[in-house]
């Protein structure tokens, strides 16, 4: 390969550049960066194709394939539903800042062996149950429940961010990180911070939805109609002998697209269907029980020859004919749902399910549904048999929010798939193998005994993190050979020299935690991670102590929804708009501050 010049730098500095516009923007997912980043490198002659394709077999790859896969096995045997149930119990007669300390404690442990957003993702039901028999509002758990599990992914090496600083430190010829290196820097400020929420998130979080919110979502009937207020848009017309809907079907009759209305409801005689099959055919004397605007309501009653009753007397138990319930689905960060619109979806004909409203950044939308495009943090109040609604918990991406997981059968085998987890954290935590073996043998192990099919362990991997990881990777070697690392940290070691190691200890973690609230931590641990250990290195800093800061910085996603996709999760199910994660979230910010400070001198000496 050609002898690089500074002219590389600068390459390599631009590509860099536009990866993070692109990735702070997000006008281009993650993954898709990461592959731009390669092929520009590749083009530019900056990289030859072995160093191209490096990235791709990092050790970091292989453990997160294997822990996706063993934590995905706890779901598949029934342990996660099992300890969902217990930890109700637990906690169902807590007062409220003790119940916010257990539920964001219990997010915290189970990330300590599994994935932050699975954590919360298991956690969150947990919540809405409590909330419902507490009569508690939903804003006032579910973002402690989102930063507990974050906190406890800083204890851990098993957190992306962490494996890959540890990785960092491997590749430029130091030692890694072990299991449990994390844990009396992250462990204290994963504490502190749940001590935190516990005594002042009752004083910072809003009281934004009515005090029977969680009461409504889990069983009341006609409550649920206010949670999302649907009372003020759902009305009863009858189709006349004149109408030209006489003969059409449900689908023909357009009235989500003309009207913006969602036909909750078909009553024709004693028969009611709830929700009605797009393919019905109205007749002459149906009533039709529709959400919608009052305006649209009156308009399609006008232009279609329909009836339309007074609002009062619309009878709301109409939405619950046929054993027919509702229940709140929140999307994943990840979902392949995001950005389109019901109607490219095909939600209604794919699930066989209503969508009558939809939570939308603190309020509920619930007219002209079928062209509203899903954006992260949305969560969709859906109508349908209780039969559908258990399928959709199955589908990747969805999390239906109003009842716990169930404990499938044969669920004997958690036990086993419990003796993999504990033998795998054991073996990595006495070092007895690598990291990325151990990780493969349990991912074996629990498909060997049965615990997940292939299929299971397949759909478990999460394809969109492993390209960001191999994508981005060959970046930090690109900026080592070109000089790029030296041309943006060479004020470290005049600031070393002026203000001392801990400014400078200081300056690393904020900069890392300012790219995490406009990336992510993972992008964020790869961008720093390999730039201060190289140049604190060179300026007689442990390296070991700045890859540290980097790793709690990634963690410290409290201050954005999009700095972690568990705060995505959680913010349509809770209601929560911008300013209230930065309310509840500064304060650990500043905490997260005083443990690198305080903490990391002392395990590892600057």
């Amino acid at each position: 390969m050609l002898e690089l010049t500074i002219d590389h730098s600068v390459i390599v500095l631009v590509i860099m550049g536009v990866a993070l516009l692109l990735l702070i923007t997000g006008l281009v997912s993650t993954d898709i960066v990461a592959l731009m980043v390669l092929v520009s490198l590749g083009l530019s002659g900056i990289l030859d194709l072995s160093e191209l394709t490096s990235g791709f077999g990092s050790p970091v790859i292989l453990t997160m394939v294997g822990i996706f896969m063993l934590t995905a096995a706890l779901e598949h045997t029934g342990v996660t539903a099992y300890l969902s149930r217990l930890l109700l119990r637990l906690t169902q007669q807590a007062p409220e800042r003790t119940l916010v300390g257990l539920l964001a404690l219990a997010a915290g442990l189970f990330s300590l062996a599994m994935n932050s957003f699975a954590s919360v993702a298991l956690i969150m039901p947990v919540g809405r149950q409590v909330a419902h028999s507490r009569n508690l509002s939903p804003s006032r758990i579910m973002l402690p429940i989102a930063f507990g599990g974050i906190l406890g992914g800083m204890a851990t090496l098993l957190t992306t961010a962490n494996l890959l600083i540890s990785d960092a430190l491997v590749e430029q010829g130091f030692s890694g990180f072990s299991l449990l290196d994390f844990l009396p820097i992250g462990g204290p400020i994963a504490l502190a911070g749940i001590l935190y929420m516990m005594l002042l998130s009752p004083l910072v979080l809003p009281e934004r939805s009515p005090s029977d919110h969680w009461s409504a979502l889990q069983q009341a009937r006609k409550d649920l109609t206010r949670t999302y207020a649907l009372s003020k848009r759902l009305f009863e017309v009858q189709i006349n002998p004149n109408s030209p809907l006489n003969g059409k079907t449900l689908a023909e009759s357009d009235l989500g697209r003309t009207y913006g209305a969602t036909v909750a409801a078909v009553v024709r005689g004693r028969q009611t269907f709830t929700p009605p099959d797009p393919g019905l055919h109205l007749v002459s004397g149906d009533w039709l029980l529709l959400g919608c605007r009052p305006d649209d309501a009156a308009t399609a009653a006008q232009e279609l020859k329909l009836t339309l009753v007074d609002q009062d007397a619309v009878d709301h138990n109409i939405l619950f004919a046929n054993n027919s319930e509702l229940a709140e689905v929140a999307l994943s960060p990840h979902s392949n749902l995001i950005g389109k619109t019901l109607a490219e979806i095909k939600f209604r004909d794919k699930y066989e399910l209503n969508i009558l409203a939809i939570w939308h950044e603190g309020s509920p939308r619930r007219s002209h549904l079928i062209d509203y495009r899903l954006t992260l943090g949305d969560a969709l109040l859906v109508q349908g048999p209780p039969d559908r609604l258990s399928l959709l918990s199955q589908e990747p991406g969805l999390f239906v929010l109003t009842r716990l997981p169930n404990i499938p059968e044969g669920s004997q085998r958690a036990i086993i798939a419990m003796i993999i987890l504990l033998v795998f954290l054991v073996v990595i935590g006495l070092d007895l193998l690598p990291v990325p073996l151990a990780a493969l043998l349990g991912a074996i192990a629990v498909v060997v005994t049965g615990c997940e099919t292939v299929e299971q362990a397949q759909a478990s991997i999460r394809w969109d993190v492993l390209i960001l990881i191999g994508g981005m990777l060959p970046l930090a070697t690109a900026m080592k050979q070109s000089g790029a690392i030296q041309m943006l940290t060479g004020f470290l070691p005049g600031m070393l020299q002026t203000m001392g190691a801990h400014t400078v200890l200081l300056v690393v973690f904020l900069l890392t935690v300012g790219l995490a609230q406009l990336t992510s931590g993972a992008a964020a641990s790869l961008i720093v991670g390999p730039l201060v250990i190289a140049t604190g290195a060179q300026a007689g800093l442990n390296p070991q102590a700045l890859a540290m800061a980097v790793a709690i910085g990634a963690s410290t996603a409290f201050l954005s929804p999009m700095a972690h996709p568990a705060n995505l999760l959680v913010m349509g199910p809770g209601g929560y708009q911008f300013h209230d994660y930065y309310r509840l979230g500064a304060p650990m910010v500043l905490l997260a501050a005083a443990g690198v400070l305080l903490l990391i001198p002392l395990v590892y000496p600057l």
